[in-house]
């Protein structure tokens, strides 16, 4: 009577597993598999997750309010959609000469000085300071001459 038993208990078992597990949305192998390998990523760390380079790319996008067509073509093969690892637009080579000044700045002048981690206080340099939601920061910039006092220096 016990052995009938216990083979009843693990079949119910068996089939609580298979039952709870066609309720998942994703098949257990999906949870393991890697990163997609980037196909032009020069600037940004090639191991970057897909949900961090497209909160990335959404952060640019609101820092300088343009769309990602700004930066990406149109694939040739279906022009609804972009061909990210495309360089003929000129704005990706300046965007990756942005990222990297603001990656420089912020490790020489600010990271040596706050604690890890970083307090909520300190604000790293990022596109939002200059660009303001602006693609062109001069057109926003160009009259902050007039902010500061000229200094005459009389020559001696």
């Amino acid at each position: 009577m016990n052995k009938i038993l216990s083979a009843v208990y693990f079949l119910c078992f068996v089939l609580a597993l298979s039952v709870l597990y066609s309720f998942t949305t994703k098949s257990f192998s999906k949870y393991n598999e890697e990163e997609p390998q980037w196909e032009n990523l020069k600037v940004l760390p090639q191991d970057i997750s897909k949900d961090s380079l497209s909160s990335l790319m959404k952060s640019y996008s609101k820092s300088l309010g343009v769309n990602c067509s700004y930066c990406h073509t149109p694939r040739e093969d279906n022009p609804k959609k972009l061909d990210f690892a495309d360089e003929s637009k000129m704005t990706k080579h300046i965007t990756r000469g942005m990222i990297e000044m603001t990656d420089e700045i912020n490790e020489k002048y600010f990271k040596p000085h706050y604690p890890d981690p970083k307090p909520h206080q300190v604000s790293d340099v990022s596109c939002v300071m200059c660009h303001r939601g602006t693609a062109k920061p001069k057109t926003y910039l160009e009259n902050i001459g007039d902010l500061y006092p000229s200094i005459d220096v009389e020559e001696k």
